[in-house]
């Protein structure tokens, strides 16, 4: 290699070498900047032996170790006349795996104990100052076991005090203050800050990205296929870390991976499992208060219908997936594993269907801002949250969402709208989804019913190119209505009979004999119910903390007074999940300078799937509760309405100089609200997700790396 191209190389790769660098200065300089404290301050370090404290709460034994008593109990180890200044007090901990002693008694995994500190200084002499200094000594953390103190002067007295949960155990084995704050490299928060800071770099700065879709097409399907792909591993990781997965040789199930294929298996709608006698014969077996007071147990939240119970929730999983691998293999196919399949094809898919849309119908927009809305289309998809848990509720959730994908992905591809012939086998493709989508999830027949508006638009397309280009309007009609509404009627007539065979009506699902959480027979609907969903889903603050992950939720029940069931409090408005939703607001200036013959389309396409089908979603909440998962059913087709808008309107700066500005400051934008998606939806998600049990302190030690104060 010969200089001029090093001198290439190197002016190419400079940026990213001073991020790089920027970003070891901020592990070395702020991220350990508490392995500095004792530097300039006269701090001794000392050793203060556990036989010269005061000690309570614990037991020693000959390694002269001090040791808690199991039940939670609180330990104080008290030094008197220290006669020094402190910095930090290091308490050497041993925090013990689950174990069973000699006498048969088990013990929790030790993961965390709680410090505080007393502490007597030149301020304050006459007594304790209490709680000076608080801390958390995790388990498998060595670093957390120093405590760092801001005091004045010589401290007299301190009076340490830890404390762990009930049935947990742990030992003192040394006290030192003045010990330094061992250093801490962090390589995952260095590659995070690289990655990120050099992605959102390269997408602002590099020319290539800066070029429209269609003259670098390769270049942004390269760039889909990685974020794709990033996605695609954050979803299995998040899988693997909650612990759900079961392998492929399970002899157990739950409502939809066992219980409705054994019921198809013997031959019958009705679960294979007999209502108790007590249950039939309660004045009113739905009311969750009357099951509670007599002491009667039904299977929660399944149907009970004329003495039978039933699912409410949808056979295509089933048909598909549950049942002929039963069938095949003998074994239940795990929940789990199945929803991170659904949710990963959906992901795909979804990355397949915002390319398609932008090929088609937004060619002119800038590679950078198609990466950016990608990006912020994933991320707040709502899929995420069907990968923490492994309940039929989320396969039903997945599979709707994974059907939905694929199912408009295909609607776009057939060129029912815009240019092109119409591709018949796209069409097929897209009917059979968007029905096996109801077939997973009742609520998702919305977009069935706005197909056909897509479907509408193709026939009229259709049959402007027989009357141009010839031929028989009757026969191209029936080929044509034959594949965009076959699928429907077929897999609408299975659902249809499904729905008869139960309960007598095809149009019933039978949500309303529900065993749940409210008698659905004789709830009435209140609007004030129906308001709180929209007020979370859409426009609920993000509250900032300073403790990891620094962005939480700020549910509000609006102080409705009536009984509404909730499943979380996990919520942020998606307006602030993803900025780009204030794109609505340009909806009347991309009106008015849309061709004239474009707007019907427009209006009735984005307003029915982008607006209309998933403000009813949202609506139809009210009976069931609020759920953050839920927003898996019209999050990322909300996005994508205010996104075109967005798109459109860029497009008008496109070809003229004169509004570079304009066309730059809408590129910043999108790129802010990839920093802001970025950090809203993390924090919601990691929020979401349960950290107790097994894994809890590696969760601590984990949130502690973003804490880097404490």
């Amino acid at each position: 290699m010969n200089k001029t191209k090093i001198r290439t190389w190197l002016k190419k790769a400079k940026p990213y070498l001073i991020i790089l660098c920027v970003a070891l200065l901020l592990e070395l300089l702020v991220f350990n900047f508490h392995s500095y404290h004792l530097i300039f301050g006269g701090y001794e370090k000392t050793e203060l032996p556990l036989t010269d404290a005061g000690l309570s709460g614990g037991y020693t034994e000959n390694d002269g170790a001090y040791r808690s008593n199991a039940g939670g109990n609180t330990v104080s180890i008290e030094y008197k006349n220290i006669g020094k200044r402190v910095g930090t007090v290091y308490v050497k901990c041993v925090l013990p795996d689950a174990y069973v002693d000699e006498k048969g008694a088990s013990h929790p995994k030790t993961d965390y104990i709680n410090v505080s500190i007393d502490a007597k200084d030149e301020t304050w002499a006459a007594s304790y100052r209490g709680n000076v200094a608080k801390g958390q000594i995790i388990h498998g953390n060595e670093r957390s076991q120093t405590i760092i103190l801001d005091l004045s002067g010589e401290v007299s007295d301190l009076n340490i005090k830890l404390t762990t949960e009930k049935g947990s155990t742990f030992t003192v084995e040394s006290v030192t203050i003045n010990k330094s704050q061992p250093m801490q490299f962090s390589l995952l928060r260095l590659l995070l800050i690289t990655l990120i800071t050099s992605f959102v770099y390269s997408m602002l700065k590099q020319p290539v990205f800066g070029e429209s879709f269609e003259n670098r097409r390769f270049e942004t399907k390269v760039a889909f296929i990685l974020v794709t792909a990033v996605f695609v591993l954050l979803a299995m990781r998040l899988t693997e870390i909650t612990g759900n997965m079961t392998g492929y040789k399970n002899t157990s199930g739950n409502q939809i991976t066992k219980e409705i294929v054994d019921a198809f298996r013997a031959g019958q709608t009705h679960l294979l499992a007999t209502p108790p006698k007590e249950l039939l014969e309660l004045d009113n077996p739905y009311d969750w208060s009357e099951r509670i007071e007599k002491g009667v147990n039904g299977l929660w939240d399944h149907l009970l219908y004329d003495g039978k119970y039933y699912s409410y929730y949808g056979i295509g999983p089933v048909l598909l997936l549950y049942l002929p691998y039963n069938l095949i293999t003998g074994y239940y196919f795990p929940s789990a594993e199945s929803i991170l399949n659904f949710g990963v094809v959906g992901i795909i898919f979804l990355s397949m269907l915002f390319y398609e849309l932008i090929k088609r119908f937004f060619p002119r927009l800038s590679v950078n801002i198609a990466v950016f809305s990608l990006v912020i289309l994933q991320l707040c998809s709502g899929i995420w949250y069907c990968f923490v848990y492994a309940n039929f509720y989320e396969i039903a959730q997945a599979s709707g969402f994974m059907f939905t994908c694929m199912g408009f992905y295909f609607l776009i591809r057939s060129s029912l709208i815009g240019e092109g012939r119409i591709d018949k086998l796209s069409l097929v493709a897209s009917s059979f989804c968007l029905a096996m989508a109801v077939l997973c999830r009742p609520t998702l027949a919305l977009y069935c019913i706005v197909a056909m508006i897509f479907v509408a638009f193709g026939y009229i397309k259709m049959r402007g190119c027989v009357k141009e280009n010839g031929g028989s309007l009757v026969k191209e009609s029936a080929k044509y209505l034959a594949c965009a509404l076959t699928c429907y009627v077929l897999i609408g007539g299975i659902q249809m009979a499904y729905n008869f065979m139960r309960f007598g009506n095809p149009l019933d699902f039978g949500i309303q004999y529900s065993l749940t959480i409210n008698d659905f027979t004789r709830a009435e609907y209140h609007t004030d119910f129906a308001m709180i969903g929209f007020w979370n889903f859409l426009f609920a603050f993000p509250t900032v903390k300073p403790d990891f992950p620094f962005v939480f939720s700020n549910f509000s029940s609006l102080d409705v007074n009536g009984y509404y069931f909730i499943a979380n409090y996990n919520a942020v408005g998606l307006i602030w999940r993803a900025l780009p939703i204030f794109g609505y607001f340009g909806a009347s200036r991309a009106y008015k300078k849309l061709d004239k013959k474009k707007r019907l389309p427009a209006v009735l396409i984005i307003g029915a799937s982008c607006v209309l089908a998933p403000l009813i979603i949202i609506f139809s909440i009210w009976e069931s509760g609020y759920g953050v998962r839920y927003s898996a059913d019209f999050a990322w087709q909300l996005i994508v309405g205010a996104m075109c808008i967005l798109f459109f309107l860029y497009g008008l700066t496109d070809k003229d100089e004169k509004k570079a500005d304009m066309r730059k400051m809408i590129t910043i934008f999108f790129a802010v609200s990839v920093i802001v998606a970025l950090a809203v939806n993390f924090g919601m998600i990691y929020d979401y997700i349960p950290k107790t049990g097994a894994r809890e302190s590696e969760y601590l030690s984990f949130e502690r790396i973003f804490e880097f104060w404490k």
